[in-house]
């Protein structure tokens, strides 16, 4: 038979196991709501790119066709919007890589602490 304190203990450590498995549920939630914006953006990047290239005019960009680079001829606003896309892309990655690394930084410390506590999974 237990005592008043270490029912008391049970239902505190109860309380926390249940609080950091709604964290975790949180944390997984908002990793997979970042990862599919992500990947709308990016599909919709792919998808948006085609008709805007359709729309430039070779010729039609006034300054780029003098300047001095390797885009010659008025194919410098598709590579423009290309390299824009391209940062983009690697920022959404970027972000997701960060938050996974942060997720597994916080889980792999929660497993240490349940060690600590004595709790086994």
């Amino acid at each position: 038979m237990r005592s008043h304190e270490e029912r008391i203990a049970e239902v505190r450590r109860r309380i926390a196991e249940k609080e950091r498995q709604k964290r975790r549920k949180q944390r997984r939630i908002v990793a997979i709501s970042c990862i599919a914006a992500c990947l709308a953006v990016i599909f919709g990047a792919s998808f948006v790119m085609p008709g805007i290239s359709g729309q430039m005019v070779p010729g039609n960009s006034s300054g780029y066709e003098t300047a001095a680079t390797i885009l010659g001829g008025g194919a410098a606003p598709e590579y423009i919007i290309i390299g824009l896309l391209s940062f983009l892309l690697g920022v959404c990655v970027t972000i997701l890589c960060f938050r996974v690394h942060l997720l597994d930084k916080e889980e792999q410390a929660e497993q240490r602490g349940d060690r600590a506590n004595g709790i086994d999974h």
